[in-house]
Parts: structure tokens; sequence; C-alpha cells
């Protein structure tokens, strides 16, 4: 599988260090683009375009597959799955896929499971809803129980950077850390 995350602006704006970024750094098949709208990028239409690819989105819907449905969506002698993921708040991701009429039109992916997010330091809408990294991962994991990867444990990778992130950032959200400002004044 190969993945490019579209960021919605906003969401690059304010999340220096966010899941997004930090999935692209561990993987070696991805890449990450910044932006509102996708439909008249070069990047993504270059990519759509490529024979060798066959391009997905990752966005749950009552028509999106996975991995277990039926009809192998998925094997196509010789190509290699694309996957799109949209990196943004829910309104921001619902805003980007429906503006960027490119990426709207492919199918949806989504899980065969349900998972529960591990992002303590962040509030989930709904209880289906995951981080970007976390969504990556959850998908590489499928992908492997259905055959269709050998990831041989790399996609771990992206879970032990999320549990560190989670852990450098909780106590602080808890009070129990101290601000750079504070550690500061203590070496004086």
């Amino acid at each position: 599988m190969r993945f490019v995350i579209l960021m919605h602006s906003k969401e690059a704006r304010k999340q220096k260090t966010g899941t997004a970024r930090l999935a692209k750094l561990c993987l070696t098949n991805a890449e990450l683009l910044v932006g509102t709208d996708f439909t008249h990028n070069e990047r993504v239409n270059s990519l759509l375009q490529d024979p060798s690819y066959n391009p997905f989105v990752l966005y749950p819907g009552p028509k999106a597959v996975n991995f277990k449905t039926p009809g192998n969506a998925f094997a196509t002698e010789g190509k290699t799955l694309l996957i799109f993921v949209i990196d943004g708040t829910w309104n921001c991701a619902q805003s980007l896929l429906f503006r960027s009429k490119n990426i709207s039109a492919l199918p949806r992916l989504s899980f065969s499971s349900s998972y529960v997010s591990q992002f303590a330091i962040k509030k989930q809408p709904m209880q289906h809803c995951v981080s970007t990294i976390e969504a990556i991962y959850y998908l590489c994991k499928e992908a492997e129980e259905a055959g269709y990867e050998n990831l041989n444990a790399q996609n771990e990778n992206l879970m032990v950077v999320f549990k560190k992130l989670v852990d450098t950032h909780l106590p602080y959200q808890n009070g129990k850390g101290r601000r750079r400002e504070e550690n500061k004044r203590k070496k004086t």
C-alpha cells in the first residue's frame, strides 16, 4: 500500500507535531500534502491517473468497503493500493472531502472492526473516531490479516510513536508537568 495524507490547511497551522506528520515520518511509502481542495492538485491528479495504482479514500460511509468485503475490490493484478487519508477535525475532513471532487469520487475504504481511539489527550467526537496515525495503523493491520500486505510488524512503529506522543503530553494535560517557562526559572 501507498499512503497520501491530505492534511487540511487549518490542521497544518494548528498541529505542528500532529499524528499525520508523525505517521508520514514512520512510513517509507507515504507523502503528506496540505490544502483544502485537491480537485486541481497536480500531484494528486498524477497519482490518480497512474495506471499502477488502485486508489481509495479511507473514510467511513454506507458504501465503504473493507478487507473482508467479498469481491476482492483490492486484488487488481499488478496494481498497488493507493490510500488517500484525510487529516483534520471531522468538520474539516468533511469539508475537504466535499470540495475535492477527485477524492470524493473515489471508492471509500473503512475498517472491518470497530476501534476505540487511544488518543487520551484529545476528545473524539464519536466513539468510532480515531486519529490519523491510528487509522493508518489499523488499516495496515487489517490488510495484513486479510493477506494483502506482509508488513513483518513494521506498522507497530506507528503505535510506538503515537504512544510516546500521548505519554509525553498526558502529564501536562493533567497539570503534573511543568511549562517550559517554569523549567527555565528553576535553572537560574
